[in-house]
């Protein structure tokens, strides 16, 4: 499971959206430069050494960051204050992508939950 079955898979949405989509891949990809494309879970994710970072993807009604984690978005409650929340992801409009500085403190707290979890 490649970065080609990526561009595969956001190939399926529309144009709008998928543009939206492609703008957080390329985001997340030069903030995880050494992070590997794979689709876990049906859904686009970066990984490091077999370890799901942040996965995304795009739904009828919003776009979603899955952070892997329950523990990621409490560290950001502030900041993620004005956006639809579950458990386990972020969502966001379809025609936008998360802003830049909110998806850096996003992948900055889940390497902190990383470390955490492995003292």
């Amino acid at each position: 499971m490649t970065k080609a079955l990526v561009t595969a898979h956001l190939k399926a949405f529309a144009p709008a959206q998928r543009k939206s989509l492609q703008a957080i891949r390329e985001q997340i990809s030069a903030e995880l430069p050494d992070a590997q494309e794979i689709i876990k879970y049906g859904i686009p994710t970066f990984v490091i050494e077999g370890v799901p970072i942040l996965g995304f993807n795009g739904y009828k009604k919003h776009n979603s960051l899955f952070p892997y984690s329950g523990s990621v978005t409490p560290r950001l409650e502030k900041e993620l204050a004005g956006y639809e929340q579950t458990k386990g992801s972020i969502h966001f409009e379809i025609d936008e992508p998360i802003p830049k500085a909110l998806l850096k403190k996003i992948i900055k707290a889940k390497f902190a939950q990383l470390a955490e979890k492995n003292l």
